[in-house]
């Protein structure tokens, strides 16, 4: 299956691999976000609030 990322407009082939997989098979016209834009859009947020996610819930990075 192919779709365009939100953000940068490119187009990427997905397979079952790919996190967002399921939820673009399950609705075809949801948006999909690349590894790369996603991480960006991570970083940009972190850097803004000062808040990490590792901060937020110590148990978390243990189910990872």
């Amino acid at each position: 299956m192919e779709k365009k990322c939100f953000f940068c407009k490119k187009t990427y082939k997905l397979d079952r691999s790919d996190p967002q997989y399921m939820k673009i098979s399950k609705n075809p016209k949801a948006s999909y976000v690349c590894k790369s834009c996603n991480q960006s859009m991570q970083k940009d947020a972190q850097t803004s609030t000062g808040l990490n996610p590792d901060m937020i819930d110590s148990h978390d990075k243990f189910l990872r």
